[in-house]
């Protein structure tokens, strides 16, 4: 993806074009630096391959400050705010962006980027289903409203496994290395919320697990190998969520704040949260990533969350070396 990227920056002379590949670009180091940590970075199509210091591990501050931040930033000039199936657009880079800061601690950075979105979407035709079991499967990836970037995986694609590389297997979370991963407290957590709902339970958990809870169900399996189902870098619920965290983060009430999940809630069947009990901003904190937990689930954010807002050790129950926060270089 990064080569494709440099070939298009290098050699485009269309704008458009180079701001979507400056986002994928930048979407790509981003996953680097929250998965490995310190990376190589290459800015060239055709890097020289008897240059070994191309291969040397530069920081992580780096990559965010000289690749992601400019490209994403280079990205939101460049695109325009229609929404267009798996294409990048100035919402996507501004939601990624606001992430970005966000996860380097940078909130007041990050509320800018991510309120333009919120409070643009409307304008850009981006909004919430009326249903969660509308967001996923591939019947409602054309056109989805909540969907702002997905990336498009096809059939049509050759799979240069001979195996089957069963890439859909790996995101429902059921492949062969673990038949049922589902782990036991995030069952946990949907049934803890039984009581707060107004239908009788929180209606995203039919949507993301099965009836025993064994199983993520939430990226339907249907067509085998053939496979359609895109995956969902950035979703509308994700950003406002992640609008929510900045805002409290900097020092907004919990009124103010805990209104933005109201409609989340309110599609899932649940109530309101009570400002006048959650009351302070670490109240505030928990309740935003408990919701970010439910409304997310298995779509690739929760370790994520955990090492950004500090509670791996809380939720794993011992103290865990910051040096495991990330994947050894194979």
């Amino acid at each position: 993806s990064i080569l494709s990227a440099n070939n298009v920056i290098e050699n485009s002379t269309d704008a458009t074009e180079i701001g979507e590949a400056k986002f994928l670009r930048g979407l790509s180091y981003f996953k680097l630096v929250q998965v490995f940590g310190d990376v190589t970075i290459n800015l060239s199509p055709a890097p020289d391959l008897t240059d070994t210091s191309i291969l040397v591990r530069q920081p992580a501050t780096e990559v965010y400050n000289n690749v992601i931040i400019p490209d994403l930033t280079d990205a939101i000039a460049a695109l325009g705010t229609d929404i267009i199936d798996g294409r990048a657009s100035k919402p996507a880079a501004q939601a990624l962006l606001g992430k970005v800061y966000a996860t380097r601690g940078d909130f007041a950075n990050a509320e800018p980027q991510l309120a333009a979105v919120v409070n643009g979407a409307a304008a850009s035709g981006i909004a919430l289903r009326d249903n969660f079991n509308e967001i996923f499967g591939a019947a409602n990836e054309v056109g989805n409203s909540e969907i702002i970037y997905a990336t498009q995986v096809s059939s049509s694609i050759v799979d240069e496994y001979t195996f089957g590389s069963d890439f859909w297997n790996w995101f429902v979370g059921d492949d062969s290395k673990s038949d049922f991963p589902v782990d036991p407290d995030l069952v946990a957590a949907f049934d803890a919320v039984a009581n707060d709902t107004l239908v009788g339970g929180d209606l995203r958990r039919a949507v993301t697990l099965t009836d025993e809870g064994t199983t993520a169900i939430k990226f339907p399996k249907e067509g085998g190998l053939g496979a359609e189902h895109d995956w969902i870098e950035i979703r509308l619920a994700d950003v406002i969520l992640m609008y929510a965290e900045t805002l409290n983060e900097n020092g907004a009430t919990p009124t103010e704040v805990l209104g933005l999940l109201d409609p989340i809630r309110t599609r899932a069947g649940l109530n309101p949260i009570d400002p006048a009990v959650v009351n302070t901003q670490a109240l505030v904190k928990q309740a935003i990533l408990d919701e970010r937990r439910l409304e997310l689930a298995f779509e690739g954010h929760r370790w994520f969350d955990l090492v950004r807002t500090g509670t791996v050790d809380a939720e794993i129950g011992e103290t865990v070396d910051p040096n495991y926060y990330v994947f050894p270089i194979p």
